[in-house]
């Protein structure tokens, strides 16, 4: 099967990255690239990528099967209906805008010219939780009565990324969000969240460095999720399940191999994508995925404020 010529929106540190994890695809090819700084454009061409500095110009040279968009998420919803009117596939960086109501706004437009649009939860790629994911439905773990995800980063962003991002729960926890009810098919609900107190350098207010949430799920279980901007170990994600006949914990994105964890996730999504652009069945977050899970950290970032 040849290569699936993809063009990338947005070549800034996500989109970098999305490079390196295309790189070692046999199924995809990152053929162009649309970025407005002409000296990553210029970096990019020495590596033989056709560069463009707008989408339109990408799009008008012919050469493309579908794009990925990895543009600030506040830029989502405008590059999704463009590109979605121009009548090709999306797989969009999450969180597909900053608001439930943005993300449903990018389902509509895609439901209005009839494209695949995917959302870039790569958790749902990651082996070990798929893993997870089979025992928890399975049974094997008994009854799960309390799930906790843990997102925590080794240092903050930088304050004008926090000061525009939408806070922590908007941020990073719609990852968890998004993977919490992947994991367990529930629906979260009656939101309870702690803040951390501490006072840092560079605090921004709106964006504490901890933050803790405790929810309902609707299979009668509870769900923790815990994020934070400081963990001296580095970048780590986990999971842990508390089931009536066992306990399994997941820390599958660790240092010091986060990196590659991540790099062979997104891969395998972009792969997913591909298959699903191609007439396949995708398992990766639909749109609507992407408004619940925006949805949620909405009415948790609403609780944390009160």
């Amino acid at each position: 099967m040849r290569e699936f010529r993809l063009g990338l929106i947005g070549a800034g540190r996500m989109g970098q990255v999305h490079l390196r994890a295309a790189s070692e695809s046999l199924l995809v090819e990152v053929t162009a690239v649309v970025e407005p700084v002409a000296a990553t454009r210029l970096a990019l061409e020495r590596s033989g990528i056709k560069t463009y500095e707008t989408a339109d110009e990408m799009i008008d040279a012919g050469e493309i099967e579908g794009v990925l968009i990895a543009t600030p998420s506040k830029t989502h919803v405008e590059n999704i209906r463009y590109i979605a009117a121009r009548g090709l596939p999306i797989l969009c960086e999450k969180p597909c805008g900053v608001t439930a109501e943005e993300a449903r706004k990018a389902a509509e437009a895609a439901e209005q010219f009839k494209v695949h649009l995917q959302i870039g939860y790569w958790r749902r790629f990651v082996p070990e939780l798929e893993k997870l994911r089979q025992n928890i439905r399975s049974g094997l773990l008994g009854e799960p009565y309390l799930i906790s995800c843990f997102q925590w980063d080794e240092t903050p962003p930088a304050a004008s990324f926090r000061a525009t991002g939408g806070g922590a729960l908007i941020d990073m926890g719609v990852h968890e969000f998004d993977q919490l009810r992947w994991l367990t098919g529930q629906e979260p609900s009656n939101f309870r969240v702690a803040a951390s107190k501490t006072t840092f350098a560079g605090k921004v207010e709106g964006d504490p460095d901890a933050v803790q949430l405790l929810c309902d799920l609707s299979g009668g279980g509870v769900g923790l999720v815990s994020l934070g901007r400081r963990f001296p170990p580095g970048d780590a994600c986990w999971a842990q399940v508390f089931g009536t006949s066992g306990f399994e914990e997941a820390r599958f994105f660790w240092p010091p191999n986060g990196e590659a964890v991540f790099l062979n996730a997104l891969r395998s999504q972009l792969e997913d994508f591909v298959q699903a652009a191609r007439g396949g069945v995708s398992q990766g977050a639909t749109a609507q995925d992407a408004v619940t899970a925006l949805a949620i950290a909405e009415a948790a970032t609403e609780v944390l404020s009160v």
